[in-house]
């Protein structure tokens, strides 16, 4: 399942403004943008690059990141646009470890209400 259509950043203008106008945190498994656009809501995008390997890897990447993303989405602060790049390291991670970098970066990012 994934996330509604109303939460997705989904345009490529809208990925280019959060990464150029926005702040970005690094975790070990991930890298969060994030940019306060003044909206009602929060949306968010995954991007996860060629480089992490073949579909399939790439698939589980995105399904456990937009699992972690939807267990959080009562606690985000309203107006938020995130961008989630999955990073090199990963398809080696388990879903806790993916998990716990997650809530580290979130926090740090002041994600949170």
């Amino acid at each position: 399942m994934g996330l509604p259509k109303g939460v997705r950043l989904s345009r490529a203008a809208d990925f280019a403004r959060v990464r150029a106008e926005g702040r970005s945190y690094p975790g070990r498994y991930l890298l969060l943008n994030t940019l306060n656009a003044g909206t009602d809501g929060w949306k968010a995008g995954i991007v996860t690059p060629k480089k992490l390997g073949n579909a399939v890897a790439r698939n589980r990447i995105r399904r456990r990141l937009r699992e972690l993303v939807r267990a959080e989405t009562v606690r985000f602060r309203q107006g938020q646009w995130l961008v989630i790049v999955a990073r090199w390291r990963s398809p080696q991670a388990t879903f806790a470890e993916m998990k716990k970098d997650w809530l580290a970066v979130a926090g740090r990012a002041g994600l949170f209400a």
